[in-house]
């Protein structure tokens, strides 16, 4: 079973406060995957997820209690109840499949009410949910078997029993789990005793019954959104008096154009506070491919005891996985860790923090925005320069198409904050050189295409790029940007201020 853990870009190993919190606060927890599908065999694992309810003034601080914890034993998974609910209304089949599990372990009063909510989180969205489940599965077993010859049955067979599901649920109102009735069929998938042929005709016309079930379907448009929300209330003991818990740290402003509107979601699940959680890599620069990962960057506050204590939190918190098909690139850095870095010539950080792709933002963040002019120097030339070398350099390794672009990419942005003090990372805004729009065309194709020589000779792009090495050199020669950033103090106080008011 696919572990949730990449699923929903869980970024670091659980603490030993998570694991308590599992431990004590547990409501609803239950044995799903192939046990509960009823299609175990000797060596199978034992896989378990559940429901956590966190104490409702943990919420009340700064410092939220963790959206969901692997472990404490292996293969185990466990949302705390309010991200449970928020996936269960979006038709979530992992999160039903769990709460309709045959083989349940634990359930406390409060696990039983989450059950009975069951039929509220109910809607016609499953017929997407369950779909686009499949159809990923389809598109990577078909992209495997094109390139190595090998089909995947296992997934095939997965891909075949959600195709089962969702159509069930359209269009009875329940959710299977318990498929022991399919058995043999599905058995035989996963035994590959079904040609690519006769499999893929039976996917085929699953998906056919899956968009019959859909207009067949009584299921509402809609899951019951105030039903959960009286639970949630009622479950944490009534709504608190007014003005009795701070605000949140991070904002949600409205996702960008062209940014997958779950991007909010994940950065939501990381484990800290954020101050903020932008957008960067090839949707800042201007050229994302139709692969292309989507890069959020940020930075996270840790609890005050993680600062002072003998264990500290992590500097750095990084995730992956995959999300409808699209890469996750997750990395943010503790505020202090960020600070310092802003202090040195580093782009990388000087563009995540002004990049106008935002998924979340807080006061903290304009603050420091409002800052980071005062941490411009004419020491970036360096970061920009050996960043742009090392991309020259493995273009001319692979011949690939995109890191020529970052090379051009890189060499604009730095000449224009060099003359200008201006942090601007995207080429199409900067973009000198008339073949550039080709080339962004040409890689929206793909992430890792050779440049074709067609769009622009190898002599003139290197004669390019030479030259515009060059003018950064003379640009940061030139440059009235200061030699040092002035922006120390302010920082150091923001920073004390910060982790004093929490």
């Amino acid at each position: 079973m696919v572990s949730p853990a990449r699923v929903f870009g869980s970024p670091t190993l659980p603490t030993v406060q998570d694991l308590t919190i599992v431990a004590k606060h547990t409501i609803y927890s239950a044995i799903v995957g192939s046990r509960a599908y009823g299609l175990a065999g000797p060596a199978s694992d034992t896989d378990r997820r559940g429901v956590y309810q966190a104490p409702t003034d943990a919420f009340w601080t700064l410092g939220k209690p963790p959206t969901h914890v692997e472990g404490p034993r292996p293969e185990e998974f466990s949302w705390e109840v309010e991200r449970a609910c928020t996936l269960a209304l979006q038709a979530n089949p992992t999160v039903w499949e769990c709460l309709s599990s045959p083989l349940v372990e634990h359930v406390t009063d409060a696990g039983r009410a989450l059950l009975d909510l069951r039929p509220a989180f109910l809607s016609i969205r499953a017929a997407r949910t369950y779909g686009d489940y499949a159809k990923d599965q389809l598109n990577k077993l078909t992209s495997v078997r094109q390139r190595t010859g090998e089909v995947r049955w296992k997934q095939a067979m997965h891909m075949v029993r959600l195709l089962r599901a969702g159509a069930h649920v359209l269009r009875t109102g329940d959710v299977l789990v318990d498929v022991s009735h399919l058995r043999d069929e599905l058995l035989a998938v996963r035994r590959g005793e079904v040609s690519w042929e006769d499999f893929q005709a039976l996917a085929a016309a699953l998906g056919e019954d899956l968009a019959a079930a859909e207009r067949e379907s009584k299921l509402p448009e809609e899951p019951d959104r105030a039903a959960v929300d009286a639970f949630l209330v009622s479950l944490r003991g009534g709504a608190p008096a007014a003005g009795s818990a701070p605000a949140r740290v991070t904002e949600h402003p409205p996702i960008p154009a062209g940014i997958p509107a779950w991007a909010g979601d994940v950065a939501d699940e990381h484990p800290y506070p954020l101050a903020f959680a932008t957008v960067s890599g090839a949707h800042l620069y201007g050229f994302a491919s139709v692969d292309s990962d989507l890069d959020l960057r940020g930075s996270h506050l840790l609890p005050l005891e993680q600062v002072v204590g003998l264990e500290t939190g992590p500097d750095t918190v990084e995730s992956g996985g995959v999300r409808e098909g699209m890469e996750l690139d997750v990395v943010s850095q503790e505020l202090a860790k960020f600070i310092r870095l802003l202090l040195r010539p580093n782009g990388y950080v000087l563009e995540q923090l002004l990049s106008p792709l935002v998924v979340r933002t807080s006061a903290l963040h304009e603050e420091l925005k409002a800052l980071a002019p005062h941490c411009l120097t004419a020491e970036h030339a360096r970061h920009y320069l050996g960043f742009a070398s090392g991309q020259w350099l493995l273009h001319a390794k692979t011949g690939e198409l995109k890191p020529a672009l970052y090379t051009l990419r890189v060499l604009h942005t730095g000449i224009h904050l060099l003359r200008t003090g201006e942090v601007e990372a995207d080429l199409c805004v900067l973009n000198t050189l008339p073949y550039v729009p080709d080339l962004i065309e040409a890689k929206r194709a793909g992430e890792h295409h050779a440049l074709p020589p067609s769009l622009v000779a190898p002599q003139r792009l290197a004669a390019d790029v030479a030259r515009l090495t060059a003018e950064l050199e003379s640009a940061r020669d030139a440059s009235k940007l200061p030699a040092a950033p002035s922006a120390g103090p302010a920082l150091d106080d923001l920073l004390i201020r910060t982790r004093l008011s929490r």
